[in-house]
């Protein structure tokens, strides 16, 4: 009910906290932007917290997948169930089909993947934000984050100028554009397009739409040039 006394609490607690690397986070759920708080290891060691729910070799699987996702093509951040199964056969000890799809399931059922009706795979909310310094240090390069809240996106939308940085979660941009008289890019002040999205949904129309914006990428040089 009091915003800056539970902020007060939680910066108590994580003075405490901080002394045995935890801290308790907030970040927002990038499907509904609710608000979710988490207990992360603030070290970048913090993957071997799943020792005590997974074996040596179905955590090696698990972060072979996080590698798939993180690193997918034109910012789709999914993996197909296919290749998440096929996967498994490259690991050093190669676990079977079944044993692969049972595993798959623990993933999701344990709030680590996500798993859509088209059959991919992402990164949940909880594995961005439980494992959020590992992510960091190990896909910095892959990794981007939201240009207005700074947090990773993996869902979300882009800006259609393929040289702008403009990245933002969907419930970010809806409080974002609410508050303007039209959608403009935060950065390079091009009409926005809410359908130029980050995610799973890349992986059907990112092809198309690289080609639109490939075909605009000499119009847009000169005027990006004092934003991008």
């Amino acid at each position: 009910r009091n915003p800056e006394a539970f902020q007060d609490f939680i910066a108590t607690i994580n003075q405490k906290l901080n002394t045995i690397d935890l801290e308790f986070r907030k970040s927002h759920d990038e499907t509904d932007g609710k608000a979710v708080w988490a207990l992360v290891n603030t070290k970048g060691d913090e993957v071997v917290k799943l020792a005590t729910e997974y074996s040596p070799i179905e955590i090696a699987y698990f972060k072979h997948l996080i590698e798939l996702i993180v690193t997918a093509d034109d910012e789709a951040f999914s993996v197909s169930s296919i290749t998440a199964l096929k996967e498994a056969s490259k690991l050093k000890t190669t676990i079977t089909k079944n044993t692969a799809e049972n595993l798959l399931q623990r993933f999701v059922d344990d709030k680590w993947l996500i798993l859509s009706q088209g059959g991919r795979y992402s990164l949940s909310q909880r594995t961005i934000l439980e494992l959020q310094v590992y992510l960091k240090e190990e896909f910095e390069d892959n990794l981007i984050e939201c240009t207005l809240c700074y947090d990773i996106v993996t869902q979300g939308q882009r800006c259609d100028v393929q040289q702008c940085k403009s990245r933002l979660h969907h419930h970010c941009a809806r409080r974002y554009f609410s508050s303007q008289n039209e959608k403009i890019c935060p950065t390079c002040k091009i009409p926005w397009k809410d359908s130029n999205e980050i995610g799973e949904m890349r992986n059907n129309t990112g092809a198309m739409r690289s080609r639109r914006r490939d075909r605009r990428i000499n119009d847009q040089d000169d005027y990006l040039q004092d934003y991008c």
